[in-house]
């Protein structure tokens, strides 16, 4: 199963939330071994041969298993984290409201440790055979996304 979702990771942990009543994390709250898995386009690449199209990406699998957090002080602290991952400078009770403790009890918030990982990344420019030949049919060049974060 694959499922998205938002994540924080502090160096050794992954924290993933979604809501408590949602069916899909009934495998995680069993303890079932976990892969999380995040990429980060950064540029498109153009190559004058098909096959050799690609991507400047960066990549990481981690592997462990998910372990539900009850603690309402730990999950409002790792849920307030995670939002200042996403939005740098925000703070709880000025740029947003407070956790309740309803909300804290409606969100499933797990921890998986991560226990193996293995990184990947491409840069660089077109690498097809004729990529470098101006003389050649076509276009090859790199098309920068967007500046910020992206996830794929």
């Amino acid at each position: 199963m694959v499922l998205p979702f938002t994540y924080h990771y502090d160096g050794d942990r992954i924290y993933l939330h979604g809501s408590s009543d949602a069916g899909t994390l009934r495998a995680l709250r069993k303890g079932a071994p976990v892969c999380v898995e995040v990429t980060l386009a950064d540029d498109l690449i153009a190559s004058r041969t098909a096959t050799n199209h690609s991507m400047n990406y960066r990549t990481a699998v981690c592997f462990g298993t998910a372990r539900l957090i009850v603690g309402l002080a730990r999950k409002r602290a790792v849920l307030e984290a995670m939002i200042g991952r996403y939005f740098p400078g925000r703070t709880a009770g000025i740029d947003y409201a407070n956790v309740t403790t309803s909300e804290l009890k409606e969100t499933a918030l797990f921890e998986v440790e991560v226990e193996a990982m293995s990184a990947k990344a491409r840069s660089g420019g077109p690498a097809g055979a004729t990529d470098s030949d101006p003389t050649a049919p076509g276009a090859a060049g790199i098309v920068p996304l967007a500046p910020g974060p992206r996830s794929v």
